[in-house]
């Protein structure tokens, strides 16, 4: 009899992995599309950057310093940008050069494993590591001190952003539309199947936004059809003081709209505002 009660349970236990293993490689695929690219970005006024990550994977960013723009100036930071779930690098360089010049930073866009020029394929846990290794080149080879970065995330660069938040002393948080985790934006968008008990990683932002110690700025859209206004409000609600809360117009109010003069200005009061 104990034989056969060991038996299920070890058939439980395979049948339970099996499970939770298809539902992480759904979750992939679902979350996660990234685009290629393979010709050069030549400029005068960024470097194309490539570093590794923890896996040994080179990694591919641009790199834009103020002093390119402004060789007498003095940055008000750095912005390291963590984008969203679709798209690379070679179609962020506009909005890269306009953070630049508005907010009168240095600014940092790469792109995750499997996005444009970078190796590998991109994993939950993947893009948190990823994150690092691109808060650690700025720090090691830039000479960035962590304590003068900015963080910005937009949706699934949300999660990054607040990961490296809430281990690192870093300069402010800037979260644009994103979720407080995954498990409960799959129980928001597919509410039969139990994905907080499924996934491997979960890129929990409401579970790590109270260690970020520093200034946050959280954005988020009424009519954001992507992940839901609730998830934003929920995620400013946790975070410590000080934190400001913006909404977009309602013509801009929904997932990736464009920035309104409105939204660069909160964006540059905050920014001016940090220590």
């Amino acid at each position: 009899m104990q034989h056969i009660v060991k038996f299920f349970i070890g058939v439980l236990l395979v049948l339970s992995l099996l499970i939770i293993g298809c539902a992480d490689r759904l979750a992939r695929t679902m979350l996660f599309y990234p685009s290629k690219y393979t010709h050069d970005l030549p400029s005068e006024t960024f470097a194309e950057i490539r570093f590794p990550n923890s896996k040994k994977q080179t990694l591919h960013g641009c790199y834009f310093p103020y002093q390119k723009i402004n060789p007498l100036g003095s940055p008000s930071g750095t912005i390291l940008y963590c984008h969203g779930n679709g798209g690379n690098v070679s179609q962020m360089l506009s909005w890269a050069e306009k953070m630049r010049s508005q907010f009168q930073c240095n600014v940092f866009v790469f792109d995750y494993a499997g996005y444009g020029k970078s190796e590998g394929k991109p994993t939950a846990p993947g893009v948190i590591d990823d994150g690092l290794a691109a808060l650690t080149y700025l720090h090691r080879q830039e000479g960035i001190p962590i304590d003068q970065m900015i963080l910005y995330g937009q949706s699934l660069g949300g999660s990054v952003a607040i990961d490296l938040a809430s281990k690192h002393e870093v300069k402010g948080l800037i979260i644009e539309s994103s979720w407080t985790s995954l498990g409960e934006l799959g129980r928001e968008k597919l509410p039969f199947i139990p994905a907080e008990y499924l996934l491997w990683e979960q890129l929990s932002s409401i579970k790590k936004i109270g260690d970020v110690r520093c200034p946050v700025f959280i954005s988020h859209g009424r009519a954001d059809r992507v992940i839901p206004f609730s998830q934003g409000e929920r995620l400013y609600e946790a975070a410590n003081e000080p934190k400001t809360f913006y909404i977009p117009p309602e013509e801009l109010d929904y997932h990736s709209a464009p920035h309104c003069a409105e939204h660069s200005t909160a964006l540059r009061e905050f920014i001016d505002s940090l220590p």
